[in-house]
């Protein structure tokens, strides 16, 4: 897959605190890529590099190829976003959504782009009469959203599309998203608190934690509910009645979001009998995938319903002889695991 971003010791500050350090940061085009983090961590800082709204205090950002310093107009023109809090212009639906096409002169068929952007959000075209100030939160976004995909943009990028929105205008905000990807072969990078809607959309995961990268390629979550054991610690019941105990968890709370790194969940196929222990799960492989490294396989696997992933090197593949369908041991290490 062709290689959309290219970004390399990327540094950047605010009044002199560094809120981004990232030493290399690789996307590929015509993804969805979900970028995840606790508020403060650097996503909306990432988000206005990507889209050349800001440039980086330090390092270098290559797009489609091109040094960001070289890049034309037309090409920033193609990376379009959409922020956490969009403004709409004090007209009609219609005006808001033509902006875009009319600023860049774009006057072929304005009404029936018009339309076509407000059907991929769910909206039919008598909504375009509405006055702006007529628009529910929902449909507001929706609207900003449908201003955007009408430029049919390279890249698309969204922070917390979802926030506020009901469950209705979320599920056809996803629903838009995958459109627009198919469509327009459109890149998608996307921002949110709502790890369950994300983790249904995305190609790929990206972790910032106080502004450094945790993870490019293989993250797993594990949603609440959580029970509490005698200790105190967070426990995760599975559907099959598995458990695993996460230490040190006292301070946490039920619905608390964990987060662990694909190195660091360790599968065998016929482990040795002292190597099981209460903390060992049992779980059925679904699926390997090559990684973008040569050198590692990322092996998805189902435990009580869940499904995590782990990234392995080929040849403990080839030693272990895993395949999709195989009865395996999960060895998670929990001593490493961060929360959201």
């Amino acid at each position: 897959m062709k290689i959309l971003y290219d970004l390399k010791n990327i540094k950047h500050y605010y009044e002199g605190k560094k809120v981004l350090d990232i030493k290399e940061l690789i996307l590929e085009e015509n993804q969805i890529i979900g970028f995840l983090g606790p508020n403060g961590s650097g996503k909306s800082t990432l988000f206005s590099l990507l889209s050349f709204v800001e440039k980086a205090s330090e390092g270098e950002i290559t797009f489609d190829g091109l040094c960001s310093t070289l890049l034309s107009l037309d090409a920033k023109q193609d990376i379009v976003i959409l922020p956490q809090n969009p403004y709409l212009l004090k007209r009609s639906v219609f005006e808001n959504i033509a902006y875009g096409l009319k600023i860049r002169k774009k006057f072929d068929n304005l009404e029936e782009q018009v339309y076509k952007a407000l059907l991929l959000v769910g909206l039919d075209k008598s909504f375009s009469k509405r006055k702006h100030s007529e628009l529910s939160g929902g449909e507001a976004q929706r609207v900003a959203l449908a201003a955007r995909l009408v430029l049919k943009p390279k890249v698309l990028i969204l922070d917390e599309p979802t926030a506020g929105v009901d469950t209705n205008s979320a599920q056809l905000i996803k629903e838009a998203i995958l459109l627009a990807k198919q469509k327009y072969n459109t890149s998608i990078f996307i921002s949110s608190h709502d790890y369950n809607w994300l983790n249904h959309i995305c190609d790929k995961k990206v972790a910032l934690f106080q502004g450094e990268l945790i993870q490019s390629e293989s993250i797993n979550l594990l949603f609440a509910p959580w029970e509490k054991n005698e200790e105190g610690n967070l426990v995760k019941v599975f559907l099959d009645g598995q458990k695993l105990v996460i230490p040190n968890s006292k301070e946490k709370k039920r619905d608390s979001i964990m987060m662990i790194n694909s190195d660091y969940i360790h599968l065998e196929k016929m482990p040795i009998l002292k190597n099981i222990t209460e903390e060992t799960l049992r779980a059925t492989v679904s699926s390997i995938h090559q990684q973008s490294c040569q050198k590692h396989l990322l092996v998805e696997f189902s435990v009580g319903g869940i499904c995590l992933n782990s990234r392995l090197k080929k040849e403990n593949i080839e030693k272990e002889y895993l395949l999709p369908g195989n009865n395996i041991f999960v060895k998670i290490d929990t001593q490493k695991v961060q929360w959201l």
